[in-house]
């Protein structure tokens, strides 16, 4: 499995919108991957995890067919990760020639309710019939296409219960770790009791450098978290850890922070980095 990191920024992005804080501002003179936009990721070329405003932007400069997109799991619907607008252009007179002929949202009730209520009653029928909406309970490991999907529940201040996923294809496994902060005890016998051994765990770093814990994570946090899912059994010494999310806040541009990251061992996402397991 492969796995693409369209943008790795939190909410605000990096530099942030109206933002003129040093750090910002050194990202602006900087560039490369010091820039970084709303997060997303893709798995192989037929996955997207979260759909933010920076979709068709993250389209464009990774040149991706959207029409192949067949299945997006939705963390939570936290305008920075479930922005469905552009969905209405999925057909008609818009779209042609799609490759996949239906994408499926996958995620909790508060993004099924928010896609069928909200976009897809306004929506031209020849559109909406192009588009799917899953709720997936936690703890359900269920199949969609090639993959195996399994949701837990984030750590996440918001009214909804937010997700994680375990994603398996091939003998493979992720953990995509955005938004929450330590998991909690549920989730670790869930995955204990599974006997699943993590490939690949993608943290959240909202915090960088600093800590939460409550919410969100930083470094620190997902040093302490690793810790905890080697000691489970969750992770191997084989595992690939990386850091990802990460707000303008916490300070430390790219580079400083991949040197610092490198010293445990975690990997720093930027935007269009390209990871296979």
């Amino acid at each position: 499995m492969k796995l693409k990191y369209l943008g790795t920024a939190a909410a605000e992005g990096w530099p942030a919108v109206f933002c003129n804080c040093d750090y910002c501002n050194k990202a602006r003179e900087r560039g490369g991957k010091s820039i970084r936009t709303r997060s997303q990721a893709m798995v192989n070329d037929d996955m997207l995890i979260d759909f933010p405003a920076d979709t068709y932007h993250h389209a464009l400069v990774n040149n991706l067919n959207l029409s192949k997109i067949k299945h997006t799991l939705i963390t939570h619907t936290h305008s920075d990760h479930f922005i469905p607008v552009d969905l209405a252009f999925r057909g008609i007179c818009f779209a042609h020639n799609l490759i996949s002929e239906k994408i499926t949202f996958i995620g909790n009730e508060a993004m099924n309710s928010l896609l069928k209520e909200q976009y897809l009653k306004s929506m031209y029928k020849e559109v909406a019939d192009k588009i799917e909406s899953v709720y997936l309970p936690l703890f359900k490991p269920t199949q969609f296409g090639d993959y195996t999907i399994t949701a837990l529940h984030a750590n996440h201040k918001t009214d909804e219960i937010a997700y994680v996923y375990v994603i398996q294809k091939d003998n493979k496994t992720m953990l995509y770790l955005h938004d929450t902060g330590f998991l909690a005890p549920e989730n670790h016998e869930y995955l204990k009791n599974s006997g699943i051994i993590i490939d690949l765990i993608s943290y959240d770093c909202t915090f960088v450098l600093g800590r939460d814990g409550n919410g969100h994570l930083g470094l620190p946090d997902c040093i302490e978290l690793r810790e905890q899912l080697f000691v489970d059994g969750i992770v191997s010494k084989k595992t690939v850890h990386v850091i990802n999310h990460f707000s303008h806040n916490g300070g430390t541009l790219h580079e400083e922070l991949e040197a610092e990251a490198a010293k445990s061992g975690f990997l720093t996402s930027y935007d269009c980095m390209e990871i296979e397991i």
